[in-house]
C-alpha cells in the first residue's frame, strides 16, 4: 500500500494561484500596452546607488545555504519584475549581457539578479506578462499556475 501526502497552503489557494481564468475575463482585461521605463533602468548611477542600498539596508547579495535551501531568491519574489516591457527597459537603458537572469525589483527599485537573496522577499513572484508565461521555466520552489 502507497502513502500519500497532501500538503495543503491555505494562503496560495486563497491568492487566486492554481485557479481557473475564464478567458472571456482575461480578454476584457487591458494589457499595459507601454510601461514608463523607471529611471533606475534608465540610469546606471541610479541603478548602483539603489543596488548599494539595498545591499546596506536589505542585505541584498548571494544566497547562503540557509537562504537557497528555503528557495526564497529575487527570482521567485512578488517584487521580481520580468515582464517583457520591463526587461526592454532595462536592456535600452543600462544593458544586460546574453544570458543574465536579471529583472527589476519593484520595490527596491534597482535591477538585481534572480539567484540573489535580500529580507524584503515575498512569496508569489515573479511579475510576468501572461501571454509569456509558458515561456519561462518556474523555478523551483514557486510556480504560479495561473491559467
Amino acid at each position: 500500500m502507497t502513502k500519500i501526502v497532501i500538503n495543503i497552503d491555505m494562503d496560495e489557494l486563497t491568492s487566486g494561484i492554481n485557479q481557473v481564468v475564464d478567458d472571456e475575463i482575461l480578454d476584457e482585461m487591458e494589457m499595459e500596452d507601454e510601461i514608463v521605463c523607471p529611471i533606475s533602468t534608465q540610469d546606471s548611477e541610479v541603478n548602483a546607488a539603489n543596488r548599494e542600498v539595498a545591499i546596506q539596508d536589505h542585505s541584498y547579495g548571494q544566497s547562503v545555504k540557509n537562504w537557497s535551501k528555503k528557495k526564497q531568491i529575487c527570482g521567485t519574489c512578488e517584487y521580481y519584475d520580468i515582464r517583457a516591457l520591463m526587461l526592454d527597459c532595462v536592456e535600452t537603458g543600462i544593458g544586460m549581457e546574453e544570458g543574465d537572469e536579471v529583472g527589476y525589483c519593484t520595490k527596491l527599485d534597482f535591477t538585481c539578479a534572480a539567484e540573489n537573496v535580500c529580507n524584503d522577499w515575498e512569496k508569489g513572484g515573479p511579475i510576468t506578462d501572461f501571454d509569456d508565461i509558458d515561456i519561462y521555466e518556474p523555478l523551483e520552489g514557486n510556480k504560479k499556475d495561473i491559467f
